[in-house]
């Protein structure tokens, strides 16, 4: 099992059990004690967990503002204006006839309502339940849901079995929506399990353009996806900072500034 993986593990056991010995993690990852233990003190130095004697216990919000949580549907309500803007964007870089994948953000909700309007015939990937509501029964849109573990607080389908389907199908762009991006960290979100799907959307992708309000531009959340060098553009809002665009541009990142339609 691989580093990563052994971590998003640990963390998702916290989540559920409140706290865990490290003789119950050897067990369950099939790994050694001295293992378990780097693992709990790189955990800990990143925030994501309190080490206590024999083993390992979650962190309270109020204990790291890192670790509080936001569902989608209170993050759908936020910066409505600037996902409109970024969406109508993105859709300048979609043609009739290509399959584009989107992931659980908020943001890809607002594409999947704009490409609902736009287009003809395309296929849209998804492992968001929110997104296959939107466009199901769409005419011109063929709609492929990835299933998995449902997720409620994120109105999606999470763990590998929501990622199986890609190594499938070939994929023409894929919209990728995050939690904060940098030139220095990357492509940030919230917790561990959310970026499995993401990983395996972009390999199956001929690009990725992140599709990212400006509050989100150079800010980091907890976990690391990849780094910018993965993505071919960044399409944001009016709001983002100059400073933050040349950033960007001189790492060889393309950033596109949409406008806002009045009223």
């Amino acid at each position: 099992m691989l580093t990563e993986q052994r971590y998003e593990e640990i963390y998702q056991l916290l989540e559920r059990e409140g706290s865990v010995r490290t003789i119950t993690l050897c067990d369950a990852l099939q790994t050694s004690r001295e293992t378990i233990r780097r693992d709990l003190e790189t955990m800990e130095s990143k925030g994501m967990l309190r080490r206590i004697r024999g083993g390992a216990m979650k962190l309270e919000p109020s204990q790291n503002k890192n670790l509080t949580y936001t569902s989608f549907q209170n993050r759908r309500d936020e910066h409505l204006t600037h996902k409109e803007a970024v969406a109508m964007e993105a859709l300048n870089y979609i043609s009739e006839g290509q399959a584009i994948a989107l992931d659980s953000g908020t943001t890809s909700l607002f594409l999947a309502r704009a490409v609902k309007a736009r287009f003809h015939s395309l296929t849209v990937v998804t492992n968001s339940f929110a997104v296959a509501q939107e466009l199901a029964g769409a005419e011109g849109i063929t709609l492929v849901l990835t299933g998995g573990v449902y997720r409620a607080d994120e109105e999606a389908f999470v763990s590998d079995v929501a990622t199986l389907i890609f190594s499938k199908i070939n994929v023409d762009i894929f919209f990728l929506t995050t939690c904060g991006i940098s030139v220095e960290r990357g492509i940030t979100y919230q917790r561990m399990d959310e970026i499995s799907v993401q990983n395996k959307m972009m390999e199956a992708a001929d690009r990725t353009i992140v599709v990212a309000d400006s509050s989100k531009i150079g800010n980091n959340s907890l976990v690391k996806m990849c780094g910018i060098e993965a993505v071919s553009m960044i399409i944001t809002d009016s709001g983002v900072p100059a400073r933050q665009v040349k950033a960007f541009e001189d790492a060889g990142v393309r950033v596109v500034m949409a406008k806002e339609r009045n009223g």
